[in-house]
């Protein structure tokens, strides 16, 4: 037995087994990350149903009391993102409405929580 033909077979086969891993390899579609985040997002109106632009929003975790503000844009749109997953309250406020507080909204993995508010007429200093 020629031992030069032997190591020419098995380079052969080590270049198929190398060449065929590399193309199982590659094919393998990326794993995506799970992520333990959520969003909480929203509309700010009037009574009327028309949006609010710059009103306040401030979210406020209820397990760690951190409070976070934002302004909702002209489209009366405010979005808090990405928030770890907890229970959070949500209050909205605008000069001459009447402040509305929503409690215990759970943020779940991968969950965006729709809060919407219907802010009504009232002073200033009124908190509902």
């Amino acid at each position: 037995m020629n031992p030069k033909a032997n190591s020419s077979g098995m380079l052969r086969g080590s270049l198929a087994v190398s060449t065929l891993l590399l193309v199982l390899f590659l094919s393998v579609p990326p794993l995506q990350a799970q992520v333990d985040t959520g969003s909480i997002l929203g509309t700010v109106t009037d009574a009327s149903g028309a949006a609010i632009s710059g009103a306040k929003v401030t979210l406020t975790n209820q397990g760690t009391g951190a409070a976070l503000s934002t302004t909702t844009g002209a489209d009366g749109v405010y979005k808090f993102t990405p928030l770890k997953i907890g229970s959070y309250k949500v209050t909205a406020s605008f000069q001459g409405f009447q402040t509305t507080t929503q409690t215990n909204i759970e943020v779940n993995v991968g969950t965006d929580v729709v809060i919407n508010f219907n802010l009504n007429p009232g002073s200033v200093t009124q908190t509902v």
